[in-house]
Parts: C-alpha cells; structure tokens; sequence
C-alpha cells in the first residue's frame, strides 16, 4: 500500500507548470480611491425662505444679510442664492472676516416655505 504523503506521477511539475512560468505584472486596483488627499472644503448652512406671487420667485437668505433676489423659476432663483451666498461668505473669509451671519435667523413672513441647503465653497 502507497503513503498517501508519496507523490504520484500526477504531481510532478513539468516545464510548464505555473510555478516555472514568468511573473505577470497585475494591473493596478481601479476601484474607487478610499481616502483623498484633497481638504473637504467647508460647507455652510443656508436658510432661504422663498414665495411664488404671480410666476415670480422671490427668495432671501435668513441667516445672511442682504440676500434677496427674485426669478422666473424656483431653481434660477435657487442659483442665484447659492452664487451670492458662497460669494459673500468667501470673501468674508479670505478677508479674515466673520461672515455676517443673522443670529437667530430672521422670521418667516406669511406665505413664505423653507428651504434648508448645505452649501459648499
């Protein structure tokens, strides 16, 4: 009776076995990155209240002062709030400055809706 442990002619390598074939070089791991080097850039909140009379949005920002603009849709009005919002926040910061935050946010008027957006510079 053979050991089980012997080797049989099956188990020799030959030339071509994987073990004497060249090192293939693997490609590099596409996956998604997990960390970033890049800083997350800073977010604020933003509260804007916001109407609609007639077709005409108009929009302010409660929490900031002089931010009041008025559109012909929701979103233009939106883009608008965010562009000068981020302005007027960056330039507060790169001045060394406190934005000129309202503490506590101004009052809702009547007829007004709340919106709430995280805003990133």
């Amino acid at each position: 009776m053979l050991n089980p442990s012997d080797p049989t002619p099956e188990d020799q390598v030959d030339e071509t076995s994987p073990t004497n074939r060249p090192a293939t070089k693997q490609p590099p791991n596409a996956g998604l990155p997990v960390e970033s080097a890049a800083p997350t850039p800073p977010a604020f909140g933003c509260i804007v209240y916001f109407a609609c009379h007639d077709g005409i949005f108009r929009g302010r920002v409660a929490n900031l002062a002089e931010i009041e603009v008025s559109a012909s849709s929701q979103r233009e009005m939106l883009g608008q709030i965010v562009a000068r919002f981020k302005s007027s926040v960056a330039d507060s910061l790169t001045k060394g400055e406190t934005p000129a935050w309202i503490v506590p946010p101004a009052e809702k008027r009547p007829g007004e809706t709340k919106l709430f957006l995280p805003v990133h510079l």
